[in-house]
């Protein structure tokens, strides 16, 4: 069997510094989900790069932050176990940013471990050069990184540069999945946070912070037609009713944008039933972390 570069890569950084969209512009597809708000990862997602010259797996990661409550340790521990089974570490950081307590938590941990580490520069087409050069140059103060490389997950710039890199500091090995798979999570998983992903984008305040939705059911109807079940859960009865919306309006365009999202993905029709449950502090409860993956 031909022998390929293959390797585990963890993909780290604070809140919103652009990890699944990196993940997303690397593998090409959308598998992990993205938000313009913070800690929307709630867990490990693997998205799998395939050549015919590699095989790479890409750890997403929850953003480390300091977590004040049992979910957001949970999130946190997710990033850090991502970083003891990997090959080489992606620290994501923005132009600009502030090195805060978070920043140097992941500096701390970076610096014990024996892994080769890329710091990667996110959203350039959004800042100036020399605020660019002015961040890498700031974190290369406090850690010796092996790669600097700046990139643009939005304009694919630099992302064939980052892989190859990348490629040439990992060792020859086997591929570890079929060259046809792109992620290492189920359907069922999948298609829940893909109906999240809508929920926080349609709903501006607290509740998307205080919702899971669990992927119920999956049927092949037709050769051409998919269909979901699942259950959009909340704490409390008056979320439930801003989920809903006036006459059914908010579910109605959650289910609608979920549904594109699912029939690009899945390249068939889908039909998606939604529905709303109302599960009093389920972050407390195992079985609904252990859903999510948290636990």
């Amino acid at each position: 069997m031909k022998k390929i570069k293959t390797g585990l890569v963890a993909i780290v950084g604070r809140p919103n510094a652009g990890k699944s969209t990196l993940l997303n512009a690397i593998i090409g597809e959308k598998v992990s989900i993205i938000s313009h708000k913070p800690n929307t990862t709630r867990t490990q997602i693997r998205g799998i790069y395939n050549s015919v010259d590699s095989q790479i797996i890409f750890i997403d990661t929850p953003g480390i932050h300091n977590a004040k409550d049992r979910i957001n340790n949970l999130m946190v521990e997710k990033a850090f176990e991502a970083m003891e089974m990997v090959d080489i570490i992606y620290f994501l950081v923005e132009p600009g940013e502030i090195k805060g307590l978070e920043y140097r938590k992941i500096i701390k941990l970076i610096e014990g471990k024996d892994v080769k580490k890329f710091l990667v520069v996110t959203k350039i087409d959004s800042f100036d050069k020399e605020t660019v050069y002015k961040t890498a140059q700031s974190v290369f103060e406090d850690y010796k990184f092996d790669i600097v490389i700046p990139v643009s997950s939005i304009k694919n710039i630099n992302i064939d540069k980052l892989i190859e890199v990348t490629k040439d500091n990992l060792d020859y090995g086997e591929r570890l999945y079929p060259e046809d798979d792109i992620v290492d999570v189920g359907e069922k998983f999948l298609i829940a946070e893909f109906i999240r992903e809508q929920i926080f984008e349609l709903l501006k305040d607290e509740v998307p912070y205080d919702t899971f939705v669990e992927c119920e059911l999956i049927e092949d109807r037709s050769e051409n037609l998919m269909y979901i079940s699942a259950a959009i859960y909340v704490k409390r009865d008056s979320q439930k009713a801003i989920i809903l919306g006036k006459r059914g309006s908010s579910i109605k365009k959650i289910g609608q944008n979920a549904r594109l999202t699912l029939e690009n993905f899945f390249g068939v029709k889908v039909y998606l039933d939604l529905f709303v449950k109302v599960k009093e502090n389920w972050e407390q409860k195992d079985e609904y972390l252990k859903i999510q993956g948290i636990l």
